[in-house]
């Protein structure tokens, strides 16, 4: 019985190599802002939707590093301990039965995610804070590493607060801390925000929902340069979530809260624009979200967008949250 399943597994494999990775790349013309009358009129279905009748889609989420992959896509830095370079691509570095957990979490009922009324519900904060975009003669700034600076004017910082003054105008109490968790040494960024997440969390015990914002890296930045979605026509950054499974750790997270919380809000993200989303990643690594069954890891864009299209994904990333999270005790 195992040795069929292992042969079915494979043969998907194949199937979605040889077919995955194509995308439509229509533009939506229209409003400006994230009107979800508008977004919602497109008709798009979401991914969790089509994949009852697509197996590739199915595996896209359950298996992401099958599908739509870029070869010449690379993750950028993690620490604490760094994952295994291949972790990225290949779904089965991670245990089997890790892997045949996530094949059954599309099989569950929906989940709901519910934050309290009283105090702050979410915490938005940047473990490589310096992360910074493709500049433009519009968004100029003083380097600080290669595709880094200080300025969070010009950083993924500057992406954080939009996305919070968005969650804020549907209604969510939101905190974005700006500490910069780099120094004096960016392999170790993830212990020193883990300390920040820990200081919210008890000051503010009524914060539910923990969003590390980064930005993604491009080895081709050329060809990156071409890869954003047209929305209500405006150009926005392609985003993506990572879920760790902890497995280097004692306490690790519970992964399957938060990959069904990354899998509602990719499919949001769909309904919203076919394409907006790049496949959710699922990695070895913990990335602090063993501190609350709701925590993402959100990459919004990668160095070769623009800080513009970024700003202007997370308006849409803040309306898919406002669809997926639930105020009520």
């Amino acid at each position: 019985m195992a040795t069929g399943v292992a042969l079915c597994l494979a043969l998907t494999v194949i199937f979605v190599a040889r077919i995955g990775g194509q995308q439509s790349s229509v533009a939506a013309a229209g409003s400006t802002l994230p009107d979800p009358a508008l977004v919602d009129a497109s008709g798009v279905e979401g991914i969790f939707r089509q994949s009852l009748i697509d197996p590739r889609l199915i595996l896209s989420q359950e298996m992401p590093v099958l599908y739509g992959v870029d070869v010449q896509e690379i993750s950028l830095e993690d620490s604490t301990p760094p994952d295994n370079p291949e972790t990225d691509i290949y779904f089965d570095v991670l245990p089997e039965d890790i892997k045949m957990e996530f094949l059954g979490f599309a099989n569950d009922e929906p989940q709901e995610f519910r934050v309290g009324i009283l105090g702050p519900q979410v915490l938005i904060y940047h473990t490589h804070t310096t992360e910074a975009y493709r500049p433009t003669r519009e968004d100029a700034y003083v380097a600080a590493g290669s595709w880094r600076t200080k300025d969070h004017a010009h950083s993924v910082v500057a992406v954080g607060e939009v996305l919070s003054q968005e969650l804020k105008r549907y209604g969510f109490k939101v905190l974005h801390d700006t500490t910069n968790h780099e120094p004096p040494k960016l392999d170790t960024a993830y212990e020193r925000s883990l300390v920040t997440m820990q200081e919210y969390r008890q000051r503010y015990p009524t914060i539910q929902v923990f969003i590390d914002l980064h930005r993604d890296a491009y080895k081709d930045v050329e060809a990156g340069s071409k890869d954003f979605v047209v929305v209500n026509g405006e150009e926005c950054a392609r985003v993506m979530c990572v879920v760790g499974t902890g497995e280097k750790y004692s306490v690790k997270p519970n992964y399957e809260s938060n990959y069904k919380l990354a899998l509602a809000f990719a499919n949001e993200m769909e309904k919203i624009k076919k394409g907006f989303t790049r496949p959710i990643r699922i990695k070895t690594g913990r990335y602090n979200q063993h501190v609350s069954d709701m925590c993402l890891l959100i990459e919004v864009g990668h160095n070769a967008n623009t800080l513009q299209q970024a700003k202007n994904a997370a308006k849409y990333v803040a309306l898919a949250l406002s669809r997926v999270l639930e105020i009520g005790e």
